[in-house]
């Protein structure tokens, strides 16, 4: 218990020094690397070079240790790096989510749904209704390569990342990928910058690519600058922002289901209910996705009552969410559980239930990463369980779309990548202590189908 609260205590005060230490403004040009070369890595502040180099795919960065993965270590400019190290969070989007804190114990709806995994959904209807509509995901490319396919193609990938272990692990694959396939690649992140993504946007079109990857950002920003490559004959692949143009390809993890599971596992894990801390910020897509599942699992289970809700999305979102929650904490005593939206929430969640000598409090996540799996897997944590993808398979099947996007294939206008539960227990009980612990535990997170073909060259995500 000592070891971990000093690691988290580490982590709270490095991601804050992270934080003053990127707020620099200045941007660095695109650099690119050809197939297979050394790239150099996004690792500037909250305004981020204008773009980095897609990097080496050869070996997947992320951190050995607790307090190595939280404090979000990283330099203010585009620098040289064979491992892959692309800029790390688990956040969304890049602008004003809403954050705060405020305390609430009132019951909502009735009834109650069965729980475990086996016996239904705990959240109700709220998985058909939140948004998975519509989505080809049994969508299969064609057995052979299209006529018109180049070799050697160009992509342009528009990121939006910041602290965490999400975004690096997404970077590793997708470039990976995209290497394996001989593509060239230039990358653009903006950092947090939403104006800036929209510069880097711009960008990217000059650029004449064959195709153009969007790795999350703001609606807002980003339908606007679709429909201007789209316009242009660009073909685009958007991850995980909640497009209008349905000429471009829409993939997102299935973000009503990770929900639907991981709460269904809270109701199996905790039968008599319990007052819930909720994490989570709005306006960012995939989180708006499970909150809509959160609040069906409330009416429909009284049982679950909410007590406290905050959350902070920033640069340093695990450090600013236990800042937020420590305090928030003190007015809602009474929490038994916490459900926090993603991975950076969780962590923050666990320094303020800490903070507050909380540590009876179960804590349920979304996402994954060796830092989650170290802090869910030490002596006493409170991190029960976390429903999630592998980052690493997801960028891969983001580049796979994006190469048959760039060779002419007609992509359906959206596509989403199941996720798994992922238990303490399981951890435990298997010896996880890593991602690519994980990944030989449950072998189903990578999908070398999902948009496969034997045309383009299989990978291993995360090796």
């Amino acid at each position: 218990m000592k070891r971990t609260a000093n690691l988290l205590v580490a982590m709270a005060s490095a991601a804050a020094l992270t934080l003053a230490g990127c707020s620099q403004n200045t941007a660095q040009s695109p650099s690119t690397s050809a197939a297979g070369g050394a790239a150099g890595s996004s690792a500037a502040g909250d305004t981020g070079s204008s773009s980095s180099s897609a990097a080496d795919s050869g070996t997947a960065s992320e951190s050995s240790s607790l307090s190595e993965s939280n404090t979000g270590s990283e330099s203010n400019t585009a620098s040289e790096s064979n491992t892959g190290s692309e800029s790390n969070t688990a956040s969304e989007s890049s602008t004003s989510a809403e954050s705060g804190s405020s305390v609430s114990d009132t019951a909502s709806g009735s009834g109650s749904a069965a729980s475990g995994s086996g016996a239904g959904s705990a959240s109700g209807s709220a998985a058909s209704s939140a948004g998975s509509g519509g989505a080809d995901s049994s969508f299969k490319l064609p057995a052979t390569k299209p006529s018109g396919a180049k070799n050697g193609i160009k992509v342009a990938l528009v990121r939006q990342s910041g602290i965490g272990d999400y975004f690096e692990q997404w970077g590793n694959g997708a470039t990976k990928q995209l290497q394996a396939a001989g593509a060239k690649v230039t990358t653009y992140d903006a950092r947090n910058n939403n104006d800036k993504q929209a510069t880097d946007f711009n960008d990217a079109i000059a650029s004449k690519p064959d195709v153009i990857i969007v790795d999350h950002g703001l609606k807002d920003t980003i339908d606007p600058k679709i429909d201007q490559a789209i316009t242009a004959g660009i073909p685009v692949v958007v991850y995980d922002v909640a497009i209008a143009n349905k000429q471009a390809l829409y993939l997102s993890q299935d973000d009503e289901s990770i929900a639907t599971k991981i709460l269904d596992f809270m109701k199996q894990d905790n039968p008599g209910g319990g007052k819930i801390a909720y994490v989570n910020v709005s306006g960012i897509a995939p989180l708006d996705s499970r909150d809509v599942v959160y609040q069906q699992f409330l009416k429909t289970n009284p049982s679950f009552t909410q007590s406290v809700h905050f959350g902070k999305y920033s640069e340093s979102v695990a450090a600013d969410t236990a800042s937020e929650g420590a305090a928030a904490l003190k007015s809602a005593p009474d929490t038994t559980l916490a459900f926090a939206a993603y991975d950076e929430l969780a962590k923050g969640t666990v320094i303020a239930l800490r903070q507050n000598s909380m540590t009876k409090v179960k804590v349920y996540g979304v996402d994954v990463s060796t830092a989650d799996i170290q802090l869910m897997t030490e002596p006493n944590s409170q991190w029960r369980a976390t429903a999630a993808t592998d980052p690493a398979n997801v960028g891969a099947i983001v580049a796979r779309a994006a190469i048959a996007a760039a060779d002419g294939v007609d992509l359906p206008s959206k596509m989403t990548i199941p996720a798994a539960l992922i238990t303490q227990d399981m951890l435990k009980q298997k010896g996880v202590a890593d991602m690519d612990g994980l990944r030989k535990a449950l072998p189903d997170l990578n999908t070398p189908d999902f948009l496969g073909a034997s045309w383009i060259p299989e990978i291993k995500p995360g090796q």
